[in-house]
Order: structure tokens, then sequence, then C-alpha cells
């Protein structure tokens, strides 16, 4: 397996402990400030929607850079010239 793949790889695990410490870092700080003040259920919901914002955000971001990519691709490809990508041989997220 070349190196090349690996990285490639490395990004789809970076991106999904992304999604999952967005998720699950609020919901455990929102049920330590239910123990510790007695807010329950309070800190899990704030903390729930917290997390929820904090994935639509890792979501959107995602969206935007694979856009301009595919932007960027399809403007090199209708003037004729190679993205770097393509020379590269480095797939497309």
């Amino acid at each position: 397996m070349p190196i090349r793949d690996l990285a490639n790889y490395g990004q789809y695990i970076t991106l999904g402990a992304q999604i999952a410490a967005s998720m699950i870092v609020p919901v455990i700080i929102g049920i330590y400030v239910d123990n510790r003040w007695n807010l329950s259920p309070w800190g899990v919901i704030i903390g729930a929607l917290l997390g929820f914002g904090g994935l639509i955000s890792i979501v959107l971001k995602l969206a935007s850079k694979t856009g301009k990519i595919e932007y960027r691709d399809k403007s090199n490809k209708e003037s004729g010239k190679n993205s770097e990508s393509d020379q590269q041989g480095i797939g497309k997220i």
C-alpha cells in the first residue's frame, strides 16, 4: 500500500474523529454540569445542541471545501489544464 493512500485514509480518520468529538465532548461536559449543579437534564440538552451546531459547522466547511475543489477542477478541465491533484494522482475528497 503506497504512502499516498495512507495519507488519504488519514484525512477520513481525522474527519471521523472531529465528528465524534463534536458530539461527545459537549454532551460529557453537559453531564458534568448536570451532576455538579443538579440541573438535570438541561446540561445534556444544551451540550447536545452545541454538539449538533459543531457538527453542522464541520459539514458546512467540508461542503464548501469540496465545492471549491470541484469548481477548480471543472475550470481547469474546460481550459485544457490538468489540476494539481490530477498531476499528483491524488483522489478527490
